[in-house]
């Protein structure tokens, strides 16, 4: 039976809470991916990483509390675990099952293409735009294959940053890492980078040679020297900022894990 007339229901927009949102936002991102940017089996993982990803924003949005300190570390270490399983699906040479509606939606076959997302952290490095990258940087940061942050059981604070590179001809150790240590009330008090050990000076982006014009006496010479240059690789050296350094501690730990994947699809800036 057809209702009467000027009783017919109305269909209403059903209004998305900000976890379906920002869930609503990625899938649109992967959706509208080309071909050429991301093949089936690399869309079929950011798809999992997607359904693995918004636990952050559950945790994040549904169960901080009063007592920061020691709930911020018990959330860190979920948020490892979270970082763990979205890491084993960006390095697994498998086909990652989604569901049969997710392969219909996307358009998903599978027909030989394993891979893994060899440019994850590149892409959510450079799309953060935190970093002073240079062109001799990227060079570099193509060989990122993982970037994790490590707890001490010793405090509930201090925490560390590692960036973990491929076997390199740039510098050697692979793993740089950044360590930020609290006092006893719980007060940022210094931050400790890795020493990099350049192969040659050549490859160092953290300086450049710059030619400088010299009086001496009537005369003029030119002189070449080094100088520090701005580079990614600078965030290892000694900061004696706290203000600076706890901008770090906030960027990494409410922004760079939280939001990797909305930074590997380049959808932050745009938002």
């Amino acid at each position: 039976t057809k209702p009467e007339e000027g009783n017919e229901e109305k269909t209403e927009e059903k209004e998305l809470s900000p976890e379906e949102e920002d869930k609503k936002e990625l899938l649109d991102a992967i959706k509208d991916l080309k071909p050429e940017d991301a093949n089936n089996n690399i869309k079929a993982k950011l798809l999992a990483i997607s359904n693995v990803h918004l636990d952050y924003k559950k945790i994040e949005n549904d169960q901080y509390g009063k007592e920061y300190d020691s709930l911020r570390d018990k959330y860190d270490q979920q948020y490892q675990i979270i970082d763990d399983k979205i890491e084993d699906i960006v390095k697994s040479k498998d086909n990652i099952e989604i569901t049969p509606e997710e392969k219909t939606k996307y358009g998903i076959t599978y027909e030989g293409e394993n891979h893994e997302i060899e440019d994850y952290w590149e892409k959510v490095i450079l799309n953060s735009r935190y970093f002073t990258v240079t062109d001799k940087d990227k060079a570099i940061i193509k060989y990122i294959k993982r970037v994790q942050m490590v707890k001490f059981a010793d405090s509930v604070n201090n925490f560390r940053v590692d960036f973990i590179f491929e076997p390199n001809d740039f510098f050697t150790p692979e793993v740089l890492s950044k360590k930020y240590e609290y006092d006893k009330d719980a007060v940022l008090k210094k931050a400790i980078g890795t020493t990099i050990e350049w192969k040659s000076k050549e490859k160092n982006p953290t300086v450049e040679k710059v030619r400088k014009k010299i009086k001496r006496g009537k005369k003029f010479t030119h002189e070449e020297k080094e100088e520090k240059v701005d580079s990614f690789f600078s965030f290892f050296s000694q900061v004696e900022d706290m203000t600076f350094l706890q901008d770090e501690v906030t960027f990494f730990k409410e922004d760079l894990f939280v939001n990797q994947l909305e930074y590997y699809l380049d959808i932050v800036s745009k938002t």
